[in-house]
């Protein structure tokens, strides 16, 4: 019950934490501001020069209006050198959220209009002129295309200003007219200006500055407004928002260790001395990214600016390691008074990220003076930071409201049961998180080790044990500590990164989790199928526990390796490779009590999904019906043939079409009959796999000796050699007419294909390992089919970095996690898959990180692994930007920020609306 109870009230102030305050709504800031209705008066309209003062001079510049000469017309011809204007006086700062242009049409008479415009705009505080610019940087906006039609266009960001002046702008020399019309709202908030440092750099490629700050850039922003007041708050992840299209609608950041854990100081002004009663700050928290709320904020107010109150009011937030969320954070301000704020933040993390500030207040009542300044030496602070303003200790303080007896007492009783509730909290996290960590060190019935390098495991275990250094884990695909045998590996927070952290969701995962031992979806890799023969139902129902897979002990390895020879000297240390074990899977049933009636269901869901792909009937088929052609590779349980076959039924029907071409996989004989068995099952259960993009097993041949699983195959071989034997559209235009030609819609629809294969195993949880051209498929009218066919052909041996004799690793395709952590997962299909488009899109001309050796590419993954910031990412291929910009997305560090192929599917399928496929493929 108390559990309960605790679930409710986290919640609860995680939703109350969420909430916004915004005190501008920009929404519902777009009411004319008066040019057609005349509020705004003749007198507040002037220019720089008119063609006629009494015809065409700025008076007569209000859209939607005739009058005289029906517009404004500067005397000069304009140019792509603006000079005249048009200036429109508001007296008072007003936010303008969009403008409206209209030539001249002078009753049927006038032909002058403005294709073009720039705007600038005057604000008291800044005391100069300042040139507007979009969030693209773009200073000329569009004007209009005839003398009639008006053209509205929103002002993104917004301006804050008292004066505006409209440019005309024309890349040819000519008479131009225009009428306008402002729209947007009173600035109610009363904030002048702020000044604070500028925000750093957290990588080459993304700059957290304050991009729309219109005051002047010295060594810290002064006397401007920029995005803290803007209206518009940034995205749950601090990147989204600083792409080319979007510059500055984010976050604007400092960083710690640039500033000597000096806290962040931010001075507000005011138009008049206000009594505030609170400021909302709206912060990130992706603390598995270093960005947290800051861990305490001082606000100190003053009348004159110059000195501040000697007691600032101090709030101290509690740190938030559960939720990744952006939140509001809203501190009382219990109606202090002043014109200027300051405030300062210090740092809890690496970074602290802030997107608005926002003030309660109303004009004070009453004469207030300005302080004096008083030489003195100043206070030694108790937190050992430096102040820059003091007042005397004997100077009284500035006049403060004092609140009522009633509010006193309930203040107390609020703050006494929000401090019960989160003592509560605390122990009873530690309780679960310790009760956790000691069922992943003791109860955990897997142990194993990475592929590339060895982590920090628990004492008297081996170091892929599944309790890290950093004691926290995550949901199956998203970066569990849990290692073993060709599964996923352990990670902690043993390397810089810490990239294993708790991604909970609410605190009912967090129960559920220490509920149920945590086990991972069993990934096994063998040499016979590539992909893993594991179904869970994580994609079912995402709300409900999991269920996981394991390995059924005592199966009996199939590949022992010894110990790899020592590396190059530029490369990582490599460790020893395991044994690769290929096992049957069966649930993993709880046995703890607490486990819900919903993770029942789920279980048994799962289990009867997995039950019916093991029941999945696979056809026998004749061996007399096989004629082998050529053999394809020899795999460790035995060859792979070529072959055509006769009778087999087309996909997803009874039809049989004549002979067609397979693919036959042979089982050893020297497989023990335990082996065997296991191999069977697996046949069993990818038989169940149905999706046009996978290569489904066709049948088997049992009556004869050796076993053999007769798969599909393609008319054209793999994807690697296909796109080796074409050449671009664009580069045939001085070859012979028999070259073959591929197009770039024709790549993407060769992708899209692949991206539906993937999303298809995805849905069940099945993990590929070895994504690349040479194990897809090409057939007729370019149908793609993902297979396994070329892990084992001799042809790429070179893909493949051989640690011993026998076992090579796909480094170039592998993501960084299944290197060093030997973790692969669905996402980290995803970043195989990028580099599959990576081919494709050089017609496999060129392999990933052409002109590294081996080493060389595992050297460029550990930097990914330490995340030091000096990965190199694959050259960007001959495509769009927004197709690059999607294999970054799948090359991010954290797995939780990769992309899911169903996403990936939806994306390169649009992209590819309206191609239709030739025929065949020549």
């Amino acid at each position: 019950m108390m559990s309960i109870n605790l679930v409710w009230l986290c919640s609860l102030l995680v939703l109350l934490g969420h909430k916004w305050t915004d005190a501008t709504d920009l929404s519902q800031c777009m009411s004319a501001l008066g040019m057609q209705s005349g509020v705004i008066k003749d007198d507040d309209l002037t220019a720089s020069s008119s063609f006629e003062i009494g015809n065409v001079g700025p008076q007569n510049a209000r859209v939607r209006t005739e009058r005289e000469g029906g517009a404004w017309c500067p005397k000069e011809p304009v140019t792509r050198e603006p000079t005249e204007w048009l200036e429109v006086n508001l007296h008072v700062v007003r936010v303008i959220t969009s403008v409206e242009t209209q030539g001249r049409f002078g009753n049927g008479q006038g032909q002058e209009f403005t294709e073009a415009f720039l705007i600038d705009y005057w604000r008291p505080k800044l005391g100069k002129w300042v040139r507007y610019r979009n969030i693209t940087g773009q200073e000329i906006l569009i004007g209009n295309i005839n003398t009639y039609l008006e053209h509205k266009q929103e002002l993104n960001p917004p301006i804050w200003a008292s004066k505006i002046r409209f440019l005309p702008h024309s890349y040819h020399t000519r008479q131009v007219c225009m009428r306008v019309e402002l729209y947007g709202c009173p600035w109610t908030d009363g904030i002048l200006s702020y000044s604070m440092p500028q925000g750093d750099k957290r990588s080459p490629e993304w700059e957290f500055y304050d991009s729309t700050y219109d005051g002047y850039w010295d060594d810290e922003l002064q006397r401007g407004l920029g995005q803290l007041t803007d209206g518009k708050v940034g995205l749950d992840n601090f990147r989204m928002g600083y792409y080319d299209t979007e510059r500055g609608q984010g976050w604007v950041g400092w960083r710690n260790d640039t500033r000597n854990g000096q806290a962040i100081e931010i001075k507000f002004e005011f138009d008049k001395v206000r009594e505030f009663t609170g400021v909302h700050i709206y912060c990130n928290n992706q603390f598995q990214k270093d960005v947290q709320v800051f861990s305490e904020a001082s606000i100190l107010f003053s009348v004159g600016g110059k000195v501040y109150s000697s007691e600032p009011l101090t709030y101290t937030y509690m740190e938030d390691r559960i939720f990744e969320s952006s939140r509001n954070v809203s501190i009382k301000l219990h109606r202090r008074v002043g014109r200027f704020i300051k405030l300062r933040l210090s740092f809890a993390a690496k970074w602290i990220m802030i997107s608005e500030i926002t003030f309660d207040s109303d004009v004070a009542q009453g004469n207030f003076s300005e302080e004096s300044v008083v030489l003195t030496e100043p206070p030694i602070q108790k937190d050992g930071s430096a102040m820059k303003d003091h007042q005397d200790p004997l100077r009284p303080e500035l006049p403060i409201p004092t609140a009522k007896d009633e509010d006193q007492t309930y203040m107390a009783i609020i703050i006494g049961v929000l401090m019960a509730v989160i003592i509560l909290l605390a122990v009873a996290i530690f309780l679960i998180v310790s009760r956790h960590r000691r069922r992943k060190c003791f109860a955990s019935p897997l142990v194993g080790k990475s592929a590339l390098a060895t982590g920090n495991g628990c004492p008297g275990m081996s170091s892929g044990s599944s309790c890290g250094t950093g004691g926290s884990y995550k949901e199956a695909g998203t970066g569990s500590s849990v290692s073993h045998h060709g599964g996923t590996g352990g990670t902690g927070h043993g390397h810089p990164a810490g990239t294993v952290n708790a991604h909970l969701h609410d605190m009912d995962r967090l129960i559920q989790l220490d509920a149920e031992p945590y086990q991972e979806p069993y990934h096994a890799h063998t040499p016979f199928y590539s992909y893993s023969t594991v179904v869970v139902g994580r994609n079912m129902d995402s709300d409900s526990a999991y269920e996981y897979a394991v390995p059924e002990t005592g199966t009996m390895p199939l590949l022992t390796t010894s110990p790899p020879p020592p590396p190059p000297p530029s490369a990582p240390p490599v460790a020893p490779v395991t044994t690769d074990t290929f096992a049957r899977n069966k649930m993993y049933p709880t046995d703890d009590s607490r486990s819900s009636k919903k993770s029942s269901q789920k279980q048994e869901s799962q289990t009867a999904l997995k039950r019916r792909l093991e029941q999945t009937p696979v056809p026998e088929f004749p061996r007399h019906r096989l004629r082998m052609l050529s053999k394809l590779s020899e795999g460790n349980y035995g060859a792979i043939y070529v072959a055509e076959a006769d009778g087999i039924n087309e996909y997803n029907s009874k039809i049989t079409l004549g002979k067609r071409l397979v693919a036959v996989k042979f089982f050893s004989p020297a497989l023990s009959e335990k082996e065997r068995a296991e191999l069977q099952n697996d046949v069993r259960i990818l038989a169940g796999l149905e999706d046009q993009n996978i290569a489904r097993v066709l049948g088997v041949c049992t009556v004869e000796q050796p076993l053999c699983v007769v798969m599909e195959y393609s008319e054209h071989g793999d994807l690697n050699q296909f796109l080796k034997t074409h050449v671009p559209v664009e580069a045939a235009r001085n070859l012979p007419p028999t070259v073959k030609t591929l197009s770039f819609q024709c790549l993407l629809y060769l992708a899209t294909q692949i991206a539906s294969g993937m999303r298809y195993l995805e849905s069940l949880n099945f993990v590929h390992r070895d994504l690349a051209t040479r194990n897809c498929l090409v057939g007729k009218a370019y149908k793609v089919k993902i297979s396994d066919f070329g892990t084992d052909n001799e042809a790429y041996s070179a893909d493949y970095y051989k640690l011993d004799g026998n076992l090579g690793l796909p480094v170039r395709w592998m993501s960084w996690e299944s290197a060093f952590l030997d973790k692969y997962s669905t996402k980290s299909d995803v970043w195989s898959f990028a580099v599959t488009l990576w081919e494709i899109l050089h017609l496999a001309k060129s392999r990933p990180f052409e002109g590294f050796a081996d080493h060389r590419v595992v050297e460029n993954l550990s930097h990914m692994h330490v995340d030091d910031g000096l990965f190199e990412y694959p050259a960007r291929p001959a495509c769009s930007r927004d197709i690059y910009d999607l294999m970054r997305e799948c090359w991010k560090r954290q797995e939780s920020d990769r992309p899911t192929f169903r996403e990936i599917h939806l994306f390169l399928q649009r992209k590819n609306l309206g191609y239709a496929p030739a025929a065949a493929a020549s």
